[in-house]
């Protein structure tokens, strides 16, 4: 009489498991909280190969071996499995970011001009929906915009051409960060980046000067408007914005941002 081949089973239940948490956080857009929309296909292949793996399984799931489980084997897979399936997924935060290395202030990932990270280049970012073509700033009514599908390149083209955007008003939103590098009147307003995966996740944005206007905690979404101005940190040229309106944002795109 044939019997089922827990071993079998347990590697079945395993790639299954898998699959099935893959689909889960694909469905509900979870995954791009922990890598980049252009890993997403790939996890979808992996997703789909694991599932099909389980199902060649099958016939021999059933036969007149029997074999003794070692459980010792399938540890290193389950306790994972078990552990995606009651961990609460959540966006990251200046906190986060900041004790990714404890010994590493975050402003060490900073550029010279100390406004954003140093780690693209191109002038085309994705949003998660596609990618998004661009030459120039998003300007209307001589005001800058910039979004959630432009973030990247705007703080880009306005460090590489201060001369050319000095003046100019601003409109931009995302959280507020400090660090003791800052001047107690200043704050980063940033949006977290992502490269490849959570794990290079880091922050990118533009210098912000209160200009005596109401004061935020860090991580607090935030809508400013100002002019910018060309200013000095550490040494270099570096663009800040000296604030003319700031008001709490109620609805933030808390997406992340791409460089390419």
């Amino acid at each position: 009489m044939k019997k089922l081949d827990m071993d079998v089973i347990l590697k079945m239940l395993i790639l299954l498991g898998f699959s099935i948490f893959y689909l889960v956080i694909i469905l509900n857009n979870q995954i791009l909280i922990y890598v980049h929309p252009r890993i997403v296909p790939f996890a979808i292949f992996g997703m789909i190969s694991m599932f099909i793996i389980a199902l060649f399984f099958i016939p021999d799931s059933i036969n007149n071996r029997k074999r003794k489980i070692k459980l010792k084997n399938y540890v290193v897979f389950a306790i994972p499995l078990i552990l995606v399936f009651f961990m609460q997924s959540t966006n990251a935060n200046s906190y986060t970011a900041s004790n990714k290395d404890k010994n590493t202030d975050i402003t060490d990932n900073l550029d010279s001009a100390g406004s954003t990270y140093e780690i693209y280049s191109g002038k085309t970012e994705s949003n998660g929906q596609g990618v998004v073509n661009k030459k120039q700033l998003d300007i209307r009514n001589n005001i800058i915009e910039v979004n959630q599908r432009n973030f990247v390149f705007s703080i880009d083209e306005i460090i590489d051409n201060i001369d050319k955007y000095e003046g100019k008003e601003i409109e931009i939103a995302g959280f507020v960060y400090r660090n003791k590098e800052l001047k107690e009147n200043e704050f980063i307003l940033g949006r977290f980046m992502m490269v490849c995966c959570a794990a290079d996740m880091q922050i990118a944005g533009l210098r912000c000067d209160n200009n005596s206007l109401e004061s935020y905690r860090n991580d607090t979404w935030v809508k400013v408007k100002g002019k910018i101005k060309k200013d000095t940190y550490d040494g270099a040229v570096d663009p800040i914005i000296v604030l003319e309106h700031i008001e709490k944002d109620n609805n933030p795109d808390t997406s992340y941002v791409y460089p390419f």
